[in-house]
């Protein structure tokens, strides 16, 4: 048996389900966070550390105690939920019957946008947290902006798709 790339049943639904499953994911994550601390169900230890306990396990979250460290962690879960959310809106216009839509060059282009957003953010969330510009780990910005070049070319090699389709169905 052979696994279609394209279409339904193939490789694209099932990257899907699984770019969706990684959203919910970084979702639930992020509304756990904001319950615990609306609730107070967390623990600020004499060295102003947070430590939120995981429900059902003897786990827990540990961090800085402070505004810069919230809005840190926050962007990253907001934008990465974001970033799984329209990857997986991607594969889900590669699962219809039509590969060449204007729904996937939107989405396309959404995900062009976000990750050349990406490296930015990044940055300026490594500035808040520790107080100065870091270039220890610039590997995940620099494969965001990897990523987001090379959606740009994609979004317009499926422009050009998309076109020739029109023109191919009005012909017929």
């Amino acid at each position: 048996m052979e696994l279609k790339m394209f279409g339904k049943k193939s490789l694209s639904t099932v990257l899907f389900y699984s770019t969706r499953l990684i959203m919910m994911g970084y979702g639930a994550f992020l509304l756990f966070l904001i319950v615990s601390l609306v609730s107070n169900n967390f623990i600020i230890t004499e060295s102003d550390e947070l430590q939120i306990y995981i429900p059902f396990t003897t786990s827990m979250i540990k961090g800085g105690y402070n505004t810069i460290t919230f809005i840190g962690v926050f962007c990253f879960l907001i934008l990465y939920s974001a970033f799984f959310l329209v990857l997986s809106l991607i594969f889900k216009t590669f699962s219809a019957e039509k590969l060449f839509t204007e729904e996937a060059i939107k989405y396309l282009r959404w995900f062009t946008i976000l990750n050349l957003i990406l490296p930015i953010a990044y940055v300026i969330i490594g500035i808040l947290i520790s107080n100065k510009i870091v270039f220890n780990d610039i590997t995940p910005g620099l494969l965001h902006l990897g990523l987001g070049i090379f959606a740009a070319f994609i979004a317009t090699i499926f422009k050009l798709g998309f076109t020739l389709q029109e023109e191919n169905e009005l012909t017929i």
